[in-house]
């Protein structure tokens, strides 16, 4: 359903995603903080025989970026490096996701996709979806969830060590 719609990939890093949208008929923007990233994202086009000029590619801040641009879109994937390496930096990492899920929520056109994962251990699945829906709040859109996967088969989680339930995953369209 990506035909037609407009994609901004943050923390793009491969391009995957954009490849993927870009395959269905999606214009693209991705978004990473390494100029090596983008070569690669690039690269991943050229291998998929994807023309460039539908496409952006940008070496940015992500963050930057969403306060900076006036651009909308249908579609934002966040998938953003962790932002919460230990547990006394929780706090500050979920100012960090729910600072970048406003701003994508802001830039999503009425009725727009928003797939936002975290990989921070310390993050579970409840504070994700608090941090959220605080980042809706605030805006005044309405999101709801499309989606919310478990974590893959290739990332298993040993009972024991109940932190390697660390990626969480959501899918909203924003109203």
């Amino acid at each position: 359903f990506a035909a037609g719609k407009s994609l901004l990939n943050c923390f793009s890093y491969s391009g995957a995603f954009s490849v993927y949208a870009a395959v269905n008929g999606a214009t693209t923007t991705s978004v990473d903080i390494s100029e090596p990233a983008i070569a690669l994202a690039k690269e991943n086009f050229k291998l998929n025989d994807l023309p460039a000029k539908s496409h952006d590619f940008l070496a940015a801040n992500v963050f930057d970026y969403l306060r900076e641009d006036d651009a909308r879109f249908d579609m934002i994937v966040l998938d953003p490096p962790a932002f919460v390496k230990q547990k006394a930096h929780i706090d500050k990492g979920a100012r960090g996701y729910k600072d970048i899920n406003r701003l994508a929520i802001q830039k999503l056109n009425p009725g727009g996709l928003l797939l936002t994962c975290s990989c921070s251990a310390y993050v579970d699945r409840d504070l994700f979806r608090k941090i959220i829906y605080s980042a809706a709040q605030e805006v005044g859109r309405d999101c709801r969830i499309l989606a919310q996967p478990a974590q893959p088969a290739d990332h298993p989680i040993n009972i024991f060590h109940p932190e390697g339930e660390y990626l969480n995953t959501l899918l909203l369209q924003v109203d």
